[in-house]
């Protein structure tokens, strides 16, 4: 489904130190704001012995094991703007509700000449000072874990087939692919590796990964999507010398590209538990380049997702006082779109670098972001909301977590063609060809959670001793089990995630 209307032109465009082992010995943790009862997202949560840490979920949610811990050790719970609060393994239920109490001082007794400046110019200065302060190192290891999900939605699915002389491509077999896109999809993705970095110029990250482990529900993937996209692989590489095909809707055309063998014939079968299903495994080459595009997130560079730092003049920034982050004073600013502008959210800035330790932003009522309707394609990006970390160490302030959720709108309605030609001297002969007749409109929920574990400076000998695999082995999976990530240090499942079983769907091509 996905390779069949990538071609029609559409651009569709955590946490657990020790997962569950025995569930009765397991400590269940909601953060809560004290006075609003509200969750609070991504905090920071330490064992006091061992210095390991994490953050809560989304909803404020966190898990952890009592197996290899001292009862008399306790955890630290630190929120940006709260006061930081400690209470032993021992006084924790299975089921623990623990409330943070916002803390925001008086800048006075921290500024050195008695008033704080405009908070439009300390917001300025993030982007003065973002060179600095956000070094990269020559070479690092980062230990990540990254969950992707992901929700479609078909609202409207129409493909008339006008012509067809591509074999295994007629009306009929066009007619079944449309009756069997399901009209809900749900996937998700939990990353955990090791990725090696290595400085590069401005704009581009050199970067090598080691996957640990990977698991993956992709409802997706089910029987006759699998078949059709064998018979569009089969027309596709049924080819000569001199021979390609090209995709065309109106005046505008394009030629396909050929792809190198992804390996999957060669995939592996892997039996873990009844829940597992046989994994194709997919190039770990293409999930590193998927890294590297979420990172740009955390750069600041992008004028749109960053707009509150880049256009100033569109926004209202109000100083709510300050707090202390790791033995640094720190503005805490909110903000609000005045004109033109995009979000409403809160900035916590250091006091003396101006480095940004953290931003949870949103759409501001009523606003959308990119909505681009033109020649039969319509893209809306309807919501986001944004949220990152950075924490200030010797050599600057490194990245510890961000995380974005998207909800998009995407519709076409267009005529394509797929055309098999053959190049000659003057006009390139026409040897089969699909005419479509394509509606379609759909609505997508994505978002990412990124959190680097652990973080190790290395030399140039180390990173280049280090092989890159070529293939990843994802586990797929019916239902999100916990014993996959065993022993492993992750970010809490959602309710919904853990509830959520991949639908049973078997179509059979007539």
């Amino acid at each position: 489904m996905i390779s069949l209307i990538a071609l029609f032109g559409t651009f569709c465009i955590y946490a657990q130190n020790d997962t569950i082992v025995n569930t009765q010995k397991e400590i269940h943790v909601l953060l809560l704001d004290s006075a609003s009862k509200k969750p609070l997202a991504y905090a920071n949560i330490y064992l006091l012995n061992s210095g390991k840490g994490t953050i809560s979920n989304e909803q404020g949610q966190f898990s952890i094991s009592r197996n290899g811990l001292d009862p008399k050790d306790s955890l630290r719970f630190q929120y940006i703007g709260y006061a930081t609060k400690e209470i032993a393994i021992n006084e924790l239920d299975t089921a623990s509700v623990v409330y943070l109490t916002e803390k925001i001082s008086d800048l006075n007794e921290a500024l050195v000449f008695g008033n704080a400046p405009r908070p439009e110019s300390i917001v300025k200065q993030v982007l003065i000072h973002k060179d600095s302060n956000y070094k990269r190192r020559n070479y690092l290891r980062n230990k990540t874990f990254i969950r992707e999900r992901e929700n479609v939605d078909f609202t409207d699915v129409r493909l008339d087939c006008e012509k067809s002389t591509v074999p295994g491509l007629n009306k009929e077999m066009i007619q079944v692919l449309e009756d069997k896109i399901p009209e809900h999809t749900t996937s998700f993705t939990d990353f955990l590796g090791d990725i090696y970095f290595a400085k590069s110029d401005k704009d581009s990250i050199r970067c090598k990964v080691n996957e640990i482990r990977t698991v993956s529900l992709k409802e997706k993937e089910i029987n006759d999507m699998k078949q059709f996209e064998t018979i569009f692989e089969n027309a596709f590489n049924d080819k000569n010398e001199k021979e390609y095909w090209k995709v065309r809707s109106g005046i505008f055309s394009s030629k396909i590209d050929d792809d190198e063998n992804d390996g999957q014939n060669s995939a592996v079968k892997i039996t873990m538990n009844d829940s597992v299903k046989e994994d194709s495994r997919r190039k770990l080459s293409s999930y590193r380049n998927g890294i590297k595009h979420k990172l740009r997130y955390s750069y600041l560079n992008d004028k749109d997702e960053w707009e509150f730092l880049h256009k100033t003049g569109r926004y209202k920034y109000t100083l709510i006082g300050g707090t202390r982050v790791n033995g640094e004073e720190v503005y805490i600013i909110d903000f609000k779109p005045k004109s033109g502008g995009m979000y409403h959210g809160r900035m916590y800035i250091a006091l003396e670098t101006f480095a940004l330790i953290r931003a949870d932003y949103e759409y501001a009522a009523g606003k959308t972001g990119r909505n681009i309707h033109l020649l039969g394609i319509g893209y809306t990006q309807a919501e986001f909301t944004g949220s990152i970390y950075f924490e200030k160490q010797k050599e600057g302030y490194v990245l510890k977590y961000f995380s974005y959720q998207t909800s998009e709108k995407v519709s076409i309605e267009r005529k394509f063609a797929l055309i098999k030609k053959k190049e000659r001297l003057l006009f390139d002969k026409k040897l089969a060809e699909l005419k479509l007749d394509v509606l379609f409109a759909l609505k997508t929920e994505e978002s990412c959670e990124y959190l680097v574990l652990d973080d190790e400076i290395l030399n140039k000998s180390q990173y280049d001793a280090f092989n890159q695999e070529k293939y990843m082995n994802v586990i797929y999976v019916d239902q999100y089990n916990d014993s996959l990530w065993n022993g492993f240090s992750i970010i809490e499942p959602t309710k919904r995630m853990k509830e959520y079983k991949k639908q049973q769907l078997d179509f059979k091509l007539q």
